[in-house]
């Protein structure tokens, strides 16, 4: 499978909001099992669009219910087939925390594939702040660091990864772009 912008889109959205999850049954059987979820249905219904128009499969959809929260949508695919086809791009399996990097189908595709990506993982753990610049939050360091020098190669503007500690136990980690940064990465939009 080559890049395009739709499966760079796709990553970057399963790089935010994504997992594979392989479960072992005691009879030996595998249960491969391709999952997305967040709590906007505009970007939930993006992303089964995308799911079906690169894999031409669909993809489930759940609603889970919390007093006095947003509701959580989450897609869910029990195909072996994109799942291995996920994960042969480079996608880890389980925790993805400590190992998720920005695949290489997409650090090796065109500029154009790079903002795109960025622009799914602004979908899903990007927010615009009020002096519109893109920042975001992430618990990978290891893929805000690779988000960091595609900003530098692109741009020639290189991006400092600042970890934070949440409930003081949570290490995560932020990245914040200027404007011009934002506005190349936001005029990616009509893909999606």
């Amino acid at each position: 499978m080559e890049a395009s912008k739709d499966l760079a889109l796709f990553l970057g959205m399963l790089c935010g909001d994504g997992w594979l999850s392989l479960v072992t049954r005691g009879d030996g059987y595998h249960n491969h099992k391709v999952c997305f979820c967040n709590t906007d249905v505009v970007v939930i219904n993006n992303f089964k669009d995308l799911f079906f128009k690169i894999f031409g499969a669909k993809i489930n959809t759940y609603i889970r219910k919390r007093p006095l929260r947003k509701k959580i949508f989450e897609l869910s695919s029990y195909s072996r087939e994109v799942f291995s086809k996920i994960k042969e791009m480079g996608f880890p399996i389980g925790v993805k925390r400590d190992v998720l990097r920005i695949p290489e189908i997409v650090r090796n595709g065109s500029n154009q594939e790079k903002l795109t990506f960025i622009f799914g993982l602004y979908l899903t753990d990007g927010c615009l702040k009020k002096d519109n610049f893109i920042h975001f939050h992430s618990g990978s360091k290891l893929l805000l660091e690779d988000v960091s020098e595609i900003v530098n190669e692109l741009f020639k503007d290189k991006r400092v990864v600042k970890s934070y500690i949440q409930q003081q136990k949570y290490t995560s980690y932020q990245l914040g772009l200027n404007k011009e940064e934002t506005r190349m990465i936001l005029s990616c939009a009509h893909i999606a």
